[in-house]
């Protein structure tokens, strides 16, 4: 059995532009802010799940987990709830201010799952109460057996990463935090956030001290051929296309469930995901790419290293050297952030005010994925 015990909290969380932003959340400890998204929940199939909520807000929230089945709320059926005959939520709500509610439920498919408010969704939701829920298969084993979705499944990966897409409107967030009324065919976001943050904050390390309240990145790292599991869930209101620059992946599951139908493989490559709000894919990404050594030579023209430096402030991230693991000169006064002259691809979202902060680019929904030549050998994991 796992048991998860969840607060629903207030707090504020930060953007690249320096804005301070009210939300609601849910965080995995008492003691703890709310955290922007609420907790990574991972467990096996078969696993009989209790998760227990306490909600110290101001109103009544509840939790929904879209792809479970006999979800049990109090021991009961789940059921909507409402007032008089106004519809209110989906299911059986904590209380305002230190209310509880408990749901059980057993884990029958892996794959990878949203949770979220379904009271008052139109605006629960966007106020940040969601987070990711990831269900191993039966017999995963790290060391020798790491699939998504169990053995002869043709999903096994050496690193995996977790993207939850969502938006900021905040005259919405400000509406809330003052008790007064708000819309929901208002609603315009401002920001665009993958995994709570905006770009560039999305490109720094997990629980990094000055985003307390936004503890996971984005940014993919692997090693050249190595199988990364992309695991991307839409929250929020509005869709959103993703894709790596240059690069194709592997859609093997959508919603939880194995693009399969017996024997056949129905997975597919795709250059653009469609992340559609409440819905999962999982993906797989793997890059061969050429110029990784001297004896495998560039087949193009590169552009002069006047060109190939990039960045208002001299910035880049590239190496000076086409070729995988090896650094070359760079123009005078460029700094090179490559660590091991590793290649980077932008992931980001093909929408364009989706990769700005209130207007301003880069920024929004955009990450990295770099390719190095090592790399250790806990980065790219989940608990």
């Amino acid at each position: 059995m796992a048991t998860v015990n969840l607060w629903a909290k207030d707090g504020y969380m930060s953007t690249p532009d320096g804005n301070s932003i009210y939300f609601w959340g849910f965080t995995g400890d008492a003691n703890r802010p709310a955290q922007l998204p609420g907790p990574r929940i991972v467990i096996t199939q078969g696993q009989e799940v209790t998760v227990n909520l306490t909600n110290t807000l101001a109103k009544p929230v509840s939790i929904v987990f879209p792809g479970q089945r006999g979800v049990l709320a109090g021991g009961q059926p789940v059921q909507p709830q409402y007032d008089a005959e106004r519809l209110v939520s989906f299911a059986d709500y904590a209380p305002p201010n230190g209310g509880t509610v408990t749901y059980t439920f057993t884990a029958e498919h892996p794959g990878t799952y949203i949770y979220e408010s379904g009271t008052y969704p139109y605006r629960q939701v966007p106020m940040g109460l969601y987070g990711g829920l990831v269900v191993r298969p039966a017999d995963f084993d790290a060391d020798t057996n790491k699939t998504a979705y169990g053995a002869g499944t043709d999903t096994g990966f050496d690193r995996e990463y977790l993207l939850i897409t969502g938006e900021i409107d905040p005259k919405l967030h400000r509406a809330v935090e003052q008790g007064k009324a708000c819309s929901a065919g208002g609603y315009r976001p401002r920001y665009w956030t993958v995994n709570g943050r905006c770009a560039p904050d999305t490109m720094m390390k997990d629980s990094v001290p000055y985003l307390p309240r936004q503890p996971y990145g984005s940014m993919i790292m692997a090693e050249r051929g190595e199988r990364v599991l992309i695991r991307y869930i839409g929250a929020g209101v509005q869709t959103h296309p993703l894709h790596p620059h240059g690069n194709h992946t592997r859609v093997i599951a959508v919603d939880g469930r194995l693009l399969r139908n017996g024997e056949h493989d129905r997975s597919y490559n795709r250059f653009t995901v469609l992340v559609e709000p409440g819905r999962t894919y999982d993906q797989i990404f793997r890059w061969d790419g050429l110029g990784y050594s001297e004896q495998n030579p560039i087949p193009t023209i590169l552009p002069n290293l006047r060109n190939m430096g990039i960045g208002d402030a001299g910035w880049t991230l590239w190496s000076g050297s086409p070729y995988l693991g090896q650094k070359g000169d760079i123009p005078v006064g460029v700094v090179s952030h490559n660590e091991l002259g590793e290649y980077y691809f932008m992931l980001h979202s093909h929408a364009e005010p989706q990769i700005t902060n209130w207007g301003e680019f880069p920024g929004g929904m955009m990450s990295m994925i770099a390719v190095y030549p090592s790399l250790s050998p806990v980065v790219g994991t989940l608990p």
